[in-house]
């Protein structure tokens, strides 16, 4: 085991924080919270904004009501006890042209930190208080003798504010970068090639991170940054090109050359009418498939656009050219009903459906195994058990991924290798993604959109209301019930922000608490009704009864968290009440209201939100004037920003670090330009001075050298 003082002194990026000088015990612990770990943490802990404390005035040149630097010497000092514990700590400060009173309340500490004629810089709101001005809890910043500016850490500069915990001062935090990024920037390597930094004019890597922390001006901090977020942009699509490249270059795929007209006559059979965009994406789905190399799309629709009928095609077509054909979800509930579904579209056309989860009996399991192994289930559908070990695939031909973005970027990747091979791969999504974020998750991907929704399906109505009125939302759900309707009432799941678990586990049962109260009340303000309960700690059993129970109308009105968001699809459900809307991003919303909506009536979707916030008012009120998934997508990012949509939770990916989609559009294309150029003339990174830049995309997305071609 390597020692503190022998860890000391062999610092690399992966070093814990533990062991730097001024770390221990109690402080690591905080910075964990914060995410930082290691040494390379630290670097890549950006500031949330800046403060210009640059201009450090005399006492006579302070404005009143301004927040500014002023700097002199301790011309007097002393400590005012008063009842009950209480104390004020007061100092003098004075430069010979004017005197300026410092106040703390109760930190008699200080007392010990000032020192009669030392000389000390403040930054604080400076206000006049009679003949006299006052700064009341400024920051402070000694001056040892013959210290210069450049030492400066808290002021005289432009000062970095970082996201903090109340466990932690900006001071310390500030403290503690400025000596990592001083002492110890030469451990950062720059990955990009001399030739392509040259040509798109930017700064080196020990600039960017020096500047990023502690600007020497605002021109520099603007070059620092501009190398920061063109580097993230830059890894993340050099390993989507390299996918596409691999991609092109695959083994041959089991190309589809029959089922022309068998695929006719289903589509001729069907009850209900194609929609041009369901028509054209079946089109481009075949078109692929007739092709010798696998077909990697994407389709893309708004809630309740048609996509399970053109996945049922695909897998159809999959099944008339003697192929299997696997469509995963990423929930038992979702993909019961997928299995549904798919039995009532297929199994007339004499196609053999299985089905393969986790719940399933091990003699039923067995059984299912056994069919898709012999190439007698035709069509099979499950969550995540379809890619473990056990399962074989007799001649698997269409791979088709449901709500992808919920499996996460690496779970897909290994779908991929386990699940696909050479056989052709479908993404369904009921997100819609703006074409910023499309580009930057989906580059290796083609991408079908369908854009309109069904014919016979009616606007969904929605208000934003707040608590005074809600009997007259009552009455309505009571009205709606009374005609033989369904409804839902969505509770927000409050998401634990600490790392701790222990804190997760503390909001996931307040969040637990709030649904149970409220199945309780509405119980009893319908007690003439079924009212039923749904959220994610029930066992998937009881979940699956539940789901079954509505769907047979069993249940009238259903108390649920976000569990239901997704795919859910009882079309007698004409209404959705959102509590605490303010809670919900707008595209979480427009999937909530997306379950309503589905048959021929007119519905119903109200948002209970007492919030005034800005944000909150500007993003509802566009929630309550849009129906458009793909315009909601849109506002959502501008709201939102990049950095925040493109987070793991809702895409998969690492979140983005300093990059954002919305401002920073003009270096992402820059960026894709140059990963286009990179890959295109090293498709594996194998030169030389591309060496730097494979290591970097490795450590990025934390898989191994063989793995990289499988992020996207």
């Amino acid at each position: 085991m390597v020692s503190t003082e022998s860890a000391r002194k062999i610092i690399t990026l992966r070093t814990p924080l533990r062991y730097l000088k001024g770390v221990g015990p109690e402080r690591y612990r905080v910075l964990m919270k914060l995410g930082l770990y290691v040494l390379a943490d630290a670097f890549y802990f950006f500031p949330r904004r800046y403060e210009d404390r640059a201009p450090i005035k005399t006492v006579s040149e302070l404005g009143d009501g301004e927040k500014q630097c002023v700097e002199g010497v301790v011309a007097g000092l002393g400590l005012i006890r008063i009842r009950n514990g209480r104390s004020i700590f007061r100092v003098v400060l004075s430069d010979g042209k004017g005197v300026l009173f410092a106040l703390w309340f109760n930190q008699p500490y200080l007392a010990k930190v000032f020192m009669p004629k030392s000389r000390v810089i403040f930054y604080g709101k400076a206000e006049r208080q009679g003949r006299h001005l006052q700064m009341v809890h400024p920051e402070y910043e000694m001056v040892p003798e013959g210290e210069g500016p450049k030492e400066r850490i808290h002021s005289g500069r432009i000062a970095p504010i970082y996201p903090l915990t109340q466990e932690l001062h900006q001071k310390s935090i500030r403290q503690l970068l400025f000596h990592i990024v001083r002492e110890q920037s030469f451990l950062l390597a720059d990955f990009l090639p001399a030739g392509l930094r040259k040509r798109q004019g930017l700064a080196d890597t020990l600039f960017a991170f020096r500047e990023i922390h502690f600007p020497g001006d605002f021109s520099r901090l603007e070059r620092a940054y501009e190398r920061l977020v063109f580097d993230e942009f830059f890894l993340m699509q050099t390993a989507v090109q390299m996918k596409k490249k691999e991609m092109e270059t695959r083994n041959e795929a089991l190309s589809h050359k029959g089922g022309k007209e068998e695929i006719g006559r289903w589509i001729g059979g069907l009850e209900f009418s194609l929609t041009a965009g369901q028509r054209q994406a079946i089109q481009d789905i075949l078109s692929d498939m007739k092709r010798d190399r696998p077909m990697n799309r994407l389709v893309q629709g708004d809630v309740g656009s048609g996509k399970t009928v053109v996945a049922a095609a695909a897998l159809f077509f999959t099944a008339a050219n003697s192929f299997q054909g696997a469509l995963m979800a990423p929930t038992e509930v979702l993909a019961q009903q997928h299995y549904f579904n798919l039995c009532e579209l297929l199994e007339p056309f004499g196609i053999t459906c299985g089905y393969l989860a986790q719940s399933l009996s091990e003699d039923k399991r067995e059984e299912a195994l056994q069919g898709i192994a012999e190439g007698r289930i035709q069509v099979v559908v499950g969550t995540h058990a379809l890619i473990q070990e056990r399962v074989r695939f007799a001649r698997l031909g269409l791979a088709v991924v449901d709500e992808q973005h919920k499996f996460g970027v690496f779970q897909r990747a290994n779908l991929k290798e386990k699940m696909a091979g050479s056989a052709h791969f479908l993404l369904l999504t009921a997100t819609p993604i703006p074409r910023t974020l499309a580009m930057t998750l989906y580059g290796d991907l083609d991408i079908s959109t369908i854009a309109e929704r069904p014919k016979d399906r009616r606007p969904v109505r929605t208000f934003w209301v707040g608590e005074d009125r809600r009997t007259e939302v009552y009455a309505l759900l009571d009205k709606l019930l009374a005609e033989g309707r369904q409804a839902y009432v969505l509770c927000p799941l409050v998401q634990a922000q600490s790392a701790e678990r222990k804190a997760q586990s503390v909001e996931a049962e307040a969040s637990l608490k709030s649904v149970a109260a409220v199945h309780r009340e509405l119980s009893e303000i319908f007690a003439h009704r079924k009212v039923g309960i749904l959220h994610g700690r029930m066992k998937a059993d009881e979940k699956k009864k539940v789901m079954q129970d509505f769907k047979e109308r069993r249940i009238e009105l259903l108390v649920s968290t976000v569990v239901i968001e997704v795919g859910i699809d009882v079309p007698n459900a004409v209404m959705m009440i959102v509590e605490n809307a303010e809670r919900f991003g707008l595209a979480q919303l427009h999937q909530l209201r997306g379950r309503v909506g589905r048959g021929s009536e007119e519905s119903f979707c109200v948002l209970f939100s007492e919030s005034s916030s800005p944000e909150t008012v500007e993003r509802l009120s566009a929630f309550e004037e849009t129906e458009s998934g793909f315009e909601i997508a849109e506002k959502d990012l501008g709201l939102r920003g990049g950095g925040d949509i493109l987070g793991e939770r809702q895409h998969g990916l690492p979140k983005l670090r300093i990059g954002d989609l919305v401002k920073d559009m003009a270096i992402l294309e820059r960026a894709k330009d140059e990963a286009k150029r990179v890959v295109g003339e090293d498709p594996k990174l194998g030169r030389p001075e591309h060496r730097l830049l494979k290591r970097a995309l490795v450590e990025r997305f934390q898989v191994s050298s063989e793995k990289l071609t499988a992020l996207a």
